[in-house]
């Protein structure tokens, strides 16, 4: 294979992390900035567009990567393929885009139209969504660039356009904006290397693996997003706001520590599909415990900074009913890890996504099972919601892992004698937090949010050094490949090195 693993590793990992730090800056600077229920409004029509979106992409991302991953050698079928699900796309996003059009014109009154039919023009934007085609590819230096660019355009237009407490359609107009450009500049960089023709569209072989990975890739129908529909309906935008706040800065966590894992799926379905499987268990091995070894620390730290990071994130207390709700999607982040592992590593390289479906439709009426009862209870708020959501993907995982072991005779085990030290070297977290916290640097200082960067800061300086150092000291295979890799790279750049 003429691309590394390490290099897509760190031109994926550099991509999350800028999309880390620009949707930090903004979303804090856009909090702040926006008056709260019109930004509350916004967090709902968010909701119900990306149900919409659902629906738009029909699956072909996720199904995009893994075929085309299989077939990036033979151009004519990378052609076909690429002609076919673009079509494909074109279709079912200018279906959806009519239906959602016409929900929102006969159903709203003016303001909140007006958002909700500005938000839906990401559904047009879509229709060049062709990165898929890139990951397959292995472009990740084109994406990693192109990113950075796009998300430098879109962070100058916030800090120029949104000045005032309404100013919510002009942010909705920026969001659909540079997702247009993002996916434009996209679709003209392969489209050079893979050109579209009409007549190499193919639909009808694609329709039943993309039902399927139409349900696989969007889980969340049935557990968060049904979280936050359900709580739109019965308490109210507000109450999807605390809920979807902690859930978008989770998640942007999650994102870049799964450019260790989504950058292997290409290379792994291809071990598989040539029968090379011990090449296969190895990267799964290799891929799966750098993964976690990420993983742990982050949302270990994440759930005790969790009301420092609210505090940043929102300048002051106005969001502090959701503190609770980031630690509880901190926790929940580990076991979403395991399975974004799971699903994308094993269940779709070895084509198992019917049973995989089934899982995931009988545990997700599990959660919509527990939601109706909290309705009926009068308890059911975003605490509750996402604590039974939890619950029921824990379910999932034991369903999963009993299945990857006993039917597919992969060693796939959460409590691994690796996995368990990382654990208990995150928990001393908790601690140093509770130390740091006694000294009571925040309240010397007269900026909350400043106060508790500086709280923040301080702590996890200190928890990486433990943690790191820790792993150094007891001599963690995992952790020494990861540092012999990076240092190579880092050799490799520097003057005199190069061959």
């Amino acid at each position: 294979m003429a691309k590394s693993i390490a290099a897509n590793s760190f031109y994926n990992f550099v991509l999350k992390f800028f999309r880390i730090i620009v949707p930090v800056l903004v979303g804090a600077y856009v909090v702040e900035t926006l008056d709260q229920q019109l930004y509350a409004e916004f967090q709902s029509a968010s909701t119900w567009l990306d149900f919409a979106l659902i629906f738009g992409v029909f699956g072909v991302t996720s199904y995009g990567i893994r075929e085309g991953a299989r077939v990036r050698d033979d151009k004519e079928k990378a052609k076909k393929l690429f002609s076919s699900l673009f079509g494909l796309n074109l279709v079912t996003n200018s279906v959806v885009l009519i239906i959602y059009s016409c929900i929102v014109v006969f159903s709203m009154t003016s303001m909140k139209r007006m958002l909700f039919l500005t938000l839906g023009l990401k559904l047009f934007a879509n229709i060049f969504l062709v990165e898929w085609l890139n990951e397959a590819m292995e472009n990740y230096r084109f994406i990693t660039i192109k990113t950075i660019v796009v998300r430098l355009i879109y962070m100058v237009m916030i800090f120029a356009l949104i000045r005032e407490p309404d100013d919510v359609i002009r942010y909705a107009l920026v969001i659909v904006f540079t997702d247009l450009l993002n996916n434009l500049a996209s679709f003209f960089y392969i489209k050079r290397q893979i050109p579209i023709s009409l007549r190499d569209i193919e639909i009808k072989p694609h329709i039943a693996p993309l039902i399927s990975m139409l349900i696989i890739s969007n889980v969340n129908i049935l557990y968060t997003q049904l979280d936050k529909m359900l709580l739109d309906q019965t308490v109210g935008s507000l109450a999807v706001a605390t809920y979807k706040i902690p859930q978008d800065i989770t998640y942007m966590i999650s994102n870049l520590l799964s450019s260790v894992v989504m950058v292997a799926v290409p290379r792994l379905a291809y071990y598989h599909g040539n029968g090379q499987d011990g090449d296969y268990h190895k990267l799964l091995n290799q891929s799966y415990h750098s993964f976690m070894l990420l993983v742990f620390p982050a949302c270990v730290g994440f759930a005790c900074l969790a009301p420092e990071v609210m505090h940043i994130y929102t300048n002051g207390t106005a969001y502090d009913a959701a503190i609770p709700v980031l630690v509880l999607f901190s926790v929940r982040t580990i076991e979403s890890s395991v399975y974004t592992i799971c699903a994308n590593q094993i269940f779709f390289v070895y084509n198992q996504e019917k049973y995989l479906v089934r899982m995931l439709l009988l545990c997700g009426l599990l959660n919509a099972g527990f939601n109706i009862l909290l309705i009926a209870g009068g308890v059911f708020n975003p605490v509750t919601a996402i604590l039974t959501t939890l619950i029921a993907e824990i379910v999932l995982m034991a369903i999963l892992f009993w299945f990857v072991q006993k039917r597919l005779s992969i060693p796939f085990k959460f409590f691994t004698r690796t996995n368990v030290l990382y654990m208990l070297l995150s928990l001393t977290f908790l601690p140093i937090t509770m130390g740091v916290r006694a000294i009571g640097l925040e309240s010397s200082i007269a900026s909350l949010r400043w106060g508790a960067a500086l709280t923040s800061g301080i702590i996890i300086v200190i928890c990486m050094a433990v943690y790191f150092g820790a792993l150094l000291l007891v001599k963690d295979e995992t952790m020494r490949l990861l540092a012999d890799k990076a240092l190579s790279m880092v050799r490799s750049k520097l003057p005199g090195k190069r061959r």
